[in-house]
């Protein structure tokens, strides 16, 4: 046998490992997979739902199933050349207003019938660290049936350095549309929705609004809390170099508290810009923070990073008069949300406080207390 022949016959054999280790990598994975000819059948079930993430990108992100009964396992990934697989950006979005540039894909498995458990998800980079993603497991259930077909809705995940979340979208109009074209031979009078306990009702906005609007601060009561009205402009003006800067506002709320014994009032504005505009909007509001140091004598502006918040703090150190004595705003890069709490002085008979320095310490404190209990709220179990 010549020495050619033996190479050809190597090579030909570690091709065929390769294949059959894609194979199995595929059967792991609960038959991802699909031809678009698939048609339902009694000896197993479908399950599709879409992936979508924003804030920072991750790598890799997977998602865990587990059979209740059976043990099994199957793992469905995300990967970074995804982002740009699926053009969800072609497709109709309106069930999706929150992620107005929404990346992803359509995960379709082929399942035995059961019941199953989302148990977990988690991140490359979370996963170099030796942690989860999430603090607590999504233990989120549904059933597969033989012969039919089952959507799970939108789970997209929001990711940032610190902070990562969950969330279950029920985004029917534009995926079952996607689905419906790519499978056009699956029996649609089988199809099945997954139950309410495993998806969210609510929009993933208004799942991260939650989070923002929720939450109490220790020394304040909340007496108001208005949504930014539907005709009202997306957008505000800053006056930055002498020019009118817009700042997008493609939904808010708007949110008053009450200082017990004799603390400032709080007024809170929680707004979300348009993905394509946040890097801009924050430049704008930076620079605007900047340009007021230094027309303003007797304002201080200090800079932190917080967690997965930047924030920018600005302190008068006047209380002559009624009106801001301390302000602070910070951007949540992953969310594109950005909070103005604005602490407004009472007059002096009201007040409890004789300096801004000894407001102060109770004022970081409430915004420390409500940054915590945002992280929190997102990280919470689904």
């Amino acid at each position: 046998m010549s020495i050619q022949y033996k190479i050809k016959l190597l090579n030909q054999f570690k091709y065929s490992v390769l294949i059959l280790l894609a194979i199995n990598l595929l059967v792991a994975c609960g038959s991802l997979q699909i031809s678009q000819n698939y048609s339902l059948n009694n000896s197993e079930g479908l399950v599709f739902f879409s992936m979508t993430q924003s804030g920072a990108l991750s790598s890799q992100y997977q998602l865990h199933f587990v059979n209740d009964k059976t043990k099994a396992k199957y793992v469905v990934s995300f990967r970074k050349n995804d982002h740009n697989m699926i053009g969800f950006k072609g497709n109709d979005q309106s069930g999706f207003r929150r992620f107005d540039e929404a990346v992803g894909k359509l995960a379709v498995l082929r399942l035995p019938e059961g019941i199953y458990t989302l148990r977990k998800w988690s991140t490359v980079e979370n996963k170099k660290k030796g942690k989860n993603s999430l603090k607590h497991s999504p233990n989120k259930k549904f059933k597969i049936m033989n012969a039919h077909s089952l959507y799970l809705g939108n789970l997209h995940l929001i990711n940032s350095g610190t902070h990562s979340s969950l969330l279950i979208i029920d985004n029917r109009i534009r995926d079952l549309n996607l689905f419906n074209q790519r499978y056009p031979q699956v029996d649609k009078s089988k199809l099945l929705i997954a139950s309410q306990s495993f998806l969210n009702p609510a929009s993933g906005r208004d799942r991260v609004f939650d989070a923002y609007t929720s939450c109490t601060l220790e020394g304040y009561s909340l007496y108001s809390k208005k949504r930014l009205p539907t005709h009202v402009e997306k957008f505000r003006t800053l006056r930055v170099n002498s020019e009118d800067k817009k700042i997008s506002r493609i939904d808010g709320y708007r949110l008053k508290f009450k200082g017990s014994d004799g603390l400032p009032e709080l007024s809170m504005k929680v707004e979300l810009s348009a993905a394509k505009d946040y890097v801009s909007d924050k430049s704008v509001t930076q620079a605007w923070f900047g340009e007021i140091s230094k027309k303003k004598k007797k304002l201080d502006i200090s800079f932190v990073k917080k967690g997965f918040f930047t924030e920018y703090q600005l302190k008068t150190n006047s209380l002559s008069k009624h009106g801001m004595i301390y302000m602070v705003t910070m951007f949540d890069d992953a969310s594109q949300i950005i909070t103005n709490m604005k602490f407004v002085n009472q007059p002096e008979y009201v007040r409890s406080y004789k300096t801004v320095d000894a407001f102060l310490p109770g004022a970081m404190a409430a915004v420390s207390g409500y940054q915590q209990c945002i992280v929190e709220q997102l990280n919470q179990r689904l």
